[in-house]
């Protein structure tokens, strides 16, 4: 189903000139959406698909999302920006809507913050957007206390971003005075820093970036662990062609594996290309993408790139199953289900270490108007890094959707898929069975 992206909007509202000094003017842009879905063998939390035929009920839902993004311009140079969610991936029934609680219908400010344009570049301070980068691949988009600044004294063409975040502070005291471990610690933060330099040609956008993350809250005694990662980052239009890759190599530190107490060896690697040509009112794709696992989780060393906590990335929808919002599997973005204990990937694919996962697939658009458009995609997936004595096949996804233009600022969607799951959902047990899955999804999308 769709849902109202955290991915803050490209397309900020247009704020007009201020008339005067000193006079203030508000703009906003927003986003609502309906979605539906019918899923076969569903778990019902609600979505998860049961491709370990352990349940013979379907699942069906609606969601519903309404978000707006403020802007508040001071003058010239200085702005307020922010996001609030007045409804969230909300289901119909659940009680939210229903209930008596008001407080279970309060607002969720999820960034605010200042963006001021100096002599120097332009700086944004506060509870921004965090988390996505450049792509969707590995992007679990949120927020973050960040400190950031673009700096302007580059050549043309040239551009870098230098950003710090404060993941977590502990030696600065909590709020409950009476745990020692919040405000006895001399050093216990967790802080990011981030720097990368980005070139814009006539056919697009290069960027490398390095994100370091110094974790004093560890399981390492009087010793924090600094883990790297690399990023690259690449979008060209040769059109009629177009090629976008990222990749994403982790290195340094990493936390002790169980039985060990000093700091694992990092080494772990993500990678995804995307190549397409547009034909008239086609487009025909290929779609690969890798992250490594982890069959060894006894040996300290650090190889998982595909963990249990953001899958894929929670904004990397290629497949409306595997990779889909509510289906538990590579993604792991249903926040809906956590009180059920299953509210991010499958546990199948950390069964021991971590699975790892690779998919290669293709896709097609035929745009038969300004208004309506088909898709069709196609994709195979396997465990690079099964565990021993099991099948590394998860099975091939089909899937048709259509896009309908109501209006400008009104778009209805639906979406058929198909899982034929493949031997690695049976486990370490050949004679276990597994479960075919189709979902049916809708959706109806008003921007302003």
């Amino acid at each position: 189903p769709g849902r109202a992206t955290q991915v803050e909007r490209t397309d900020q509202p247009r704020v007009p000139e201020p008339t005067a000094p000193g006079v203030a003017l508000w703009s906003v842009a927003g986003q609502w959406v309906l979605a539906g879905a019918y899923l076969q063998d569903g778990l019902g939390l609600p979505g998860g698909a049961d491709v370990y035929d352990e349940s013979d009920g379907n699942d069906a839902f609606y969601i519903y999302s309404f978000k707006i993004l403020p802007v508040l311009q001071i003058n010239d140079k200085i702005s307020m920006k922010g996001e609030i969610r007045f409804d969230d991936r909300t289901v119909f029934g659940d009680g939210t809507s229903s209930g008596a609680g008001a407080s279970s219908r309060d607002a969720d400010f999820k960034h605010v913050y200042m963006e001021w344009v100096s002599p120097w570049g332009k700086t944004r301070f506060g509870r921004t957007p965090a988390g996505a980068w450049a792509g969707n691949f590995m992007n679990s988009s949120g927020q973050g206390d960040r400190l950031m600044w673009w700096p302007n004294m580059l050549p043309e063409n040239w551009g870098t971003l230098l950003f710090t975040q404060k993941i977590v502070e502990a030696d600065a005291g909590g709020s409950d005075l009476s745990i020692p471990s919040i405000n006895d610690q001399s050093d216990g933060d967790v802080d990011g820093y981030y720097v990368d330099l980005s070139y814009k040609a006539s056919f697009g956008r290069t960027i490398a970036a390095l994100w370091m993350v110094r974790n004093a809250v560890s399981e390492v005694a009087d010793s924090a662990l600094t883990t790297t990662q690399f990023r690259l980052y690449g979008n060209y239009d040769f059109s009629p062609f177009n090629i976008e890759y990222e990749l994403n190599y982790d290195f340094g530190d990493g936390r002790p594996e169980p039985g060990f107490t000093n700091a694992s060896d990092r080494s772990a690697l993500g990678f995804h290309l995307d190549g397409s040509m547009k034909w008239e009112d086609f487009t025909f794709g290929g779609l690969f993408f890798y992250m490594s696992g982890d069959d060894d989780p006894t040996d300290n060393d650090s190889n998982a790139m595909f963990g249990s906590a953001n899958g894929v990335g929670k904004d990397y929808n290629p497949y409306q199953i595997m990779t889909g919002d509510y289906m538990n599997m590579l993604n792991c973005d249903n926040p809906l289900s956590i009180a059920a204990g299953n509210g991010c990937c499958s546990p199948i694919f950390f069964a021991q270490g971590s699975s790892g996962v690779w998919s290669l697939g293709a896709y097609t658009k035929f745009a038969m108007s300004p208004q309506i458009s088909f898709t069709g995609e196609i994709g195979y997936f396997a465990a690079p890094d099964q565990p021993s004595g099991w099948d590394s096949d998860m099975g091939w996804e089909f899937g048709l959707g259509m896009d309908y233009k109501v209006m400008d600022n009104l778009t209805y969607n639906a979406h058929f898929s198909y899982l034929a799951a493949g031997d690695f959902f049976k486990g370490d047990d050949s004679t276990n069975d597994t479960s075919n899955v189709y979902l049916l999804a809708h959706a109806l999308s008003m921007k302003f």
